[in-house]
């Protein structure tokens, strides 16, 4: 399941940054393919990451009750998470042209992740 979580995450944040750089940086259309990819992980993270996360903090629950960088950085993955499943769906339903704070808060929320991730994975256990 771990490495569900990661794939969809790495996919989603590659498959995020070429949408974003294409319409914003490169002014190219936008690939219709890369955007159902990536609305169809989307809906695949959504499963996935409340299964995947509800069950981490179950198992880590002993490293909860200190502070840590670790338990610091799972926190803030679980806030960006949930923030990510909002923000997506709020743009699924209503469109990326629409929502321009939304989709500002999207990308944000994408980079807190990834660098959760990494500071995760990194940190002293």
């Amino acid at each position: 399941m771990r490495r569900l979580v990661m794939i969809s995450c790495v996919f989603l944040t590659l498959s995020g940054g070429w949408l974003t750089a294409a319409s914003e940086f490169l002014k190219v259309e936008r690939s219709t393919t890369v955007a159902v990819l990536h609305i169809w992980a989307g809906f695949f993270f959504l499963v996935i990451f409340p299964m995947y996360s509800l069950d981490h903090i179950k198992v880590h629950a002993y490293r909860l009750q200190s502070w840590s960088w670790v338990a610091a950085s799972g926190i803030v993955q679980l806030v960006a998470g949930i923030g990510l499943i909002l923000s997506g769906v709020l743009l699924w339903l209503y469109g990326v042209e629409t929502l321009s704070l939304s989709r500002e808060v999207h990308i944000l929320l994408t980079v807190v992740l990834a660098g959760s991730l990494l500071t995760h994975f990194r940190a002293p256990k």
